[in-house]
């Protein structure tokens, strides 16, 4: 598989959230106790600076206090960014999968790998067809006339939406 892991790259803004509220979120939703050994499925955190660096190592030990380990059972790293390599497009975005014909019409609209996955409409319709929107479909309706979706897939989408309300 080579020397890579797989990770995520998060653009945000910090007049919206911080990088500590970011972390907050991060630590809610992982198990930093344990880890698979290899590289590419490591458990890691980044950073880009010292100040960053500095936020994530104590955020680690404090998780490591609330779940009452010690910090050297915290099989969580904490890193330096160094290159970030955008996946493959058909890697990007699975529950879009679901959804060949959303899939593809958004493939067209962001032809690269890098375009596809910094899709806010990819990302925002990938969430809501997952579970990251915590099926908030009522939200979902609000939104999708601005997706810029061709009507079939945008009917499609609502008669989903309607079922799950």
């Amino acid at each position: 598989m080579g020397d890579h892991t797989e990770a995520i790259s998060i653009d945000f803004d910090p007049m919206v959230i911080s990088y500590k509220d970011l972390l907050g979120h991060f630590w809610n939703a992982h198990r930093c106790d344990s880890n698979n050994r290899s590289r590419q499925y490591m458990n890691a955190v980044f950073y880009q600076n010292d100040a960053q660096r500095m936020l994530a190592e104590s955020s680690r030990a404090k998780q490591a206090e609330r779940l009452g380990i010690s910090l050297t059972n915290v099989q969580t790293e904490i890193l330096p960014v160094k290159a970030f390599t955008y996946a493959e497009n058909y890697h990007q975005k699975y529950y879009l999968t679901r959804y060949s014909d959303l899939r593809n019409f958004l493939s067209e609209t962001y032809p690269t790998s890098k375009s596809f996955a910094d899709s806010t409409v990819a990302t925002r319709l990938n969430a809501y067809l997952g579970s990251g929107m915590k099926k908030d479909w009522k939200q979902f309706l609000k939104e999708l006339s601005d997706y810029g979706l061709p009507e079939q897939l945008k009917n499609r989408l609502e008669k989903a939406a309607h079922k799950n309300l």
